[in-house]
């Protein structure tokens, strides 16, 4: 079997060519990038006022001033002020050269003349934003490849961006699989898979549809082909293992998709499968829902982002605040939640609690053979559209 690393490095040889367009900002919320965004001014562009109060022209042994007039803000001051003038000043307006400012509650707030009542203020310079000192025209502030959230947004509109060029995101074929999945009786489940999957594209601002078929060859063929006419990527779950109804593998080759690796020595979600057709994606998801949960991040994610063009996923390092080991021949994922100071493993009863992964925020990396102690240093990977306190409630749980 591949390791993890091994097929991350498959991921990584694929030769893709990511399609871009044109995208007024309003539209372009998490899109990503697809050619840095430089400053198209200095900024600021012009020397400013950081605070309401008055713009002193200093005159040696001076602490009384003549207001020569008002500056609002988007408004030049278009006179000549001589050592003693002032004008009023307010927040963001252009500051006449050579002048210092002094906000508006270290003075007498004089109409005509204004008395500064703390000499300390009259030092040239202060309470300016200078032209520049923030950036200056030409230099980048958001890289190829950053996902546009709303502050990074308005960042691309402060740079005087209107339109931007992004890369067009993959469209998300959702193929859920199973008999039992939404079936009658005391054997059938519910789809948690489908709804995870339709908010995880969702969540990165990709378009997805979803559907569910039965374990017949018929019905998962059809199914597969429908998905590969209208979409970039076909993500199924269950159906990739070696049971009698594990169809996915030998129905998406008879379709033409060929294999780019299928078992990797991870748990969970030792079964995930990839195939490639022309430009288009076949990712197979084991069922259980941990599984499709850890698999969705650690492979479809990886691929989405290779799709995009964008860097690879970002792994954090915290330390851990309860010991955690792996015996496993195989490398773990485990689901795990934030603590004060750090992080820790979820107990969990399995792939197949989902439960106890909807109770975390994310997944840690525990290699094979490894050991950590409280305090040392572990790989973790937050949950895709998860924010603090954004998680499920654990019941009290039966002993085994």
């Amino acid at each position: 079997m591949l390791t993890y690393t091994d097929a991350l490095s498959h991921l990584s040889r694929l030769t893709l060519k990511p399609q871009s367009e044109f995208l007024p900002l309003d539209a372009a919320v998490g899109r990503v990038v697809a050619q840095d965004i430089q400053l198209q001014t200095d900024q600021p562009s012009f020397d400013r006022a950081t605070m309401d109060g008055y713009a002193l022209c200093l005159k040696d042994g001076t602490t009384t001033f003549t207001v020569r007039g008002t500056v609002f803000a988007g408004i030049s001051f278009t006179g000549t002020l001589a050592p003693g003038d002032a004008v009023r000043i307010m927040t963001g307006a252009p500051v006449p050269t050579g002048t210092t400012v002094v906000p508006h509650e270290l003075t007498d707030r004089g109409e005509t003349v204004v008395t500064v009542t703390d000499v300390k203020a009259l030092a040239l310079g202060r309470n300016i934003a200078w032209q520049g000192e923030d950036g200056r025209a030409g230099a980048s502030v958001i890289r190829a490849g950053t996902r546009l959230s709303p502050l990074v947004l308005s960042l691309a509109a402060m740079a005087g961006i209107m339109e931007v060029h992004v890369l067009i995101a993959p469209r998300l074929g959702i193929v859920t699989t199973g008999d039992e999945v939404g079936g009658a009786g005391p054997a059938g489940i519910n789809d948690s898979n489908g709804p995870f999957l339709s908010g995880f594209a969702h969540a990165l601002g990709l378009t997805a549809t979803r559907t569910h078929t039965s374990d017949s060859e018929h019905a998962l063929r059809s199914a597969i082909q429908q998905a590969h006419q209208h979409h970039d990527i076909i993500v199924t779950t269950g159906g990739v293992s070696a049971g009698a109804k594990d169809l996915v593998p030998a129905i998406a080759a008879e379709l033409g998709f060929k294999t780019i690796f299928h078992h990797v020595a991870i748990q969970p979600g030792k079964p995930i499968l990839l195939m490639q057709k022309g430009d288009k994606f076949l990712i197979g998801l084991p069922g259980n829902p941990v599984s499709v949960i850890a698999t969705a991040h650690l492979f479809l994610l990886p691929l989405i982002h290779r799709l995009l063009g964008a860097p690879a996923p970002t792994w954090l390092t915290l330390p851990l605040t309860v010991a955690a080991a792996n015996k496993s021949p195989r490398q773990q994922f485990m689901p795990a939640r934030l603590t004060v100071g750090g992080v820790e493993r979820t107990a969990w009863n399995g792939s197949g609690d989902l439960i106890a992964a909807a109770c975390s925020d994310g997944l840690i990396d525990l290699p094979v053979g490894s050991a950590f102690a409280v305090g040392s240093p572990v790989r973790f990977l937050p949950f895709i559209g998860w924010q603090p306190g954004m998680t499920g409630s654990m019941p009290a749980r039966q002993p085994r």
